[in-house]
């Protein structure tokens, strides 16, 4: 049987499955599948489509596509997953030796904060950069498929996938409330915030006491400080578009901002964005080197539309 990227993706989403469901099994969590039914259901159509079209109604574009599509809803819903798990460790907070990393950096987080939000237009667009993580979630594979760009998008699934595998790991060890808590809020003003305010400090702690047993799927909550996915994902997202020049630059400016804007949106330290970093580069390295391991795909057996084709075409030609 011949090994492909598709295949070692497939892999990649049993490994990780097995991990959650061996870290859920000792954290004795569960997880809500009736919170968010059409998560489950379109994970299931998108493969029952990838099946009916290798081999009711033979379009192996059509197949890989939505087989991709299904994939990388499993990784982040078990990537995610795995980060909830991670939290039922309980080790200490690492705020105050995160603090201080930053401050022997000579990071001051309260100027940058208060620069940002001195400064109405720049804080808005800071906060929708920030927000821009999961549309382009969404965004990239699509980009990436209309430019007939399939082995390169599967390499990028395996380092998203190894990311979140890495980042759950390491925070098991490296919990943190968060800078918001930790440097902004004296413990009564927390204690008196509205209840209408989102923090994700009740699920965090309710995680670290063992009360919360029960992770529903409709309200999936980022509780990791260290490292910062948004900044891996950022780093990994400019890598993936920068093979389709219409694309590459407006992708670079966003993805820029969006770390840009971690510390002041994501309240993070600035030592987390390191750590991102590091985990993006170990991540892309890695599936880099996997993928060195197995063929590119079966480029010559996916039909695809004209459309894609010539933009495919028009990529390689400008890089």
């Amino acid at each position: 049987m011949t090994l492909t990227r598709a295949k070692f993706v497939w892999y990649l989403v049993g490994a990780m499955a097995v991990l959650t469901i061996g870290s859920f099994a000792l954290a004795r969590l569960t997880v809500d599948l009736s919170s968010n039914p059409c998560l489950p259901l379109a994970i299931i159509g998108l493969l029952a489509a990838s099946l009916f079209y290798r081999y009711r109604r033979p379009n192996l574009h059509l197949s890989a596509v939505t087989e991709a599509a299904a994939q990388m809803l499993l990784i982040l819903l078990f990537g995610i997953l795995l980060t909830y798990a991670a939290m039922t460790a309980n080790f200490p907070y690492r705020d105050a030796a995160l603090y201080a990393i930053d401050q022997a950096l000579g990071l001051n987080r309260r100027a940058y904060l208060d620069f940002v939000n001195n400064r109405p237009l720049l804080a808005e667009l800071a906060g929708y950069s920030y927000l821009s993580l999961l549309p382009q979630f969404a965004l990239v594979p699509m980009i990436l498929m209309v430019a007939n760009q399939l082995p390169h998008l599967r390499q990028w699934m395996l380092a998203f996938g190894l990311a979140l595998v890495a980042t759950a790991a390491i925070s098991v060890f490296t919990p943190a409330v968060a800078a918001f808590v930790y440097l902004d809020l004296t413990p009564q003003v927390y204690a008196n915030i509205a209840s209408t305010v989102y923090t994700h400090v009740p699920t965090l702690e309710a995680l670290r006491a063992g009360t919360l047993h029960s992770i529903r799927l409709d309200n999936l909550e980022g509780l990791i400080t260290f490292p910062s996915f948004h900044t891996s994902a950022a780093l990994m997202y400019i890598w993936a578009l920068r093979t389709v020049p219409f694309v590459r630059w407006p992708a670079i400016v966003l993805n820029c901002a969006l770390m840009a804007a971690t510390p002041v949106d994501g309240a993070h330290y600035f030592i987390d964005l390191v750590g991102g970093a590091a985990v993006a580069f170990a991540a892309l390295a890695a599936s880099s080197w996997l993928c060195r391991l197995v063929p590119t795909d079966e480029p010559s057996t996916v039909a695809v539309p004209a459309a894609a084709s010539n933009l495919a075409g028009s990529a390689q030609a400008s890089v």
